[in-house]
């Protein structure tokens, strides 16, 4: 039986095993997309992909639209999700 559990284990992924994730609420996918925007060395593509995250972030939380300055708390996520190591040019210092 223990051989059973081990075979079924090998090669599936839990996420109980990863890494904890900042903002739940946008899930993994979301997180491994700031995570590489932080890998990214030229700051001109860093940029772009910083901005391309803010659109999905808003298309994930469409109610935010109606909240003020929901732009600023976007960006404001994306630095916490990114642990403040993300090095790009944000329209709100």
């Amino acid at each position: 039986m223990d051989e059973i559990m081990e075979t079924e284990h090998s090669g599936l992924s839990y996420n109980t095993e990863k890494p904890k994730l900042k903002i739940p609420e946008y899930g993994r996918t979301l997180q491994q997309m700031v995570d590489y925007c932080v890998s990214v060395e030229d700051r001109e593509k860093r940029n772009r992909t910083a901005h391309a995250i803010i659109n999905v972030m808003g298309e994930i939380n469409p109610h935010l639209r109606n909240v003020p300055d929901f732009q600023h708390k976007l960006w404001d996520q994306l630095f916490i999700m990114s642990d403040f190591k993300l090095d790009i040019d944000s329209p709100f210092p």
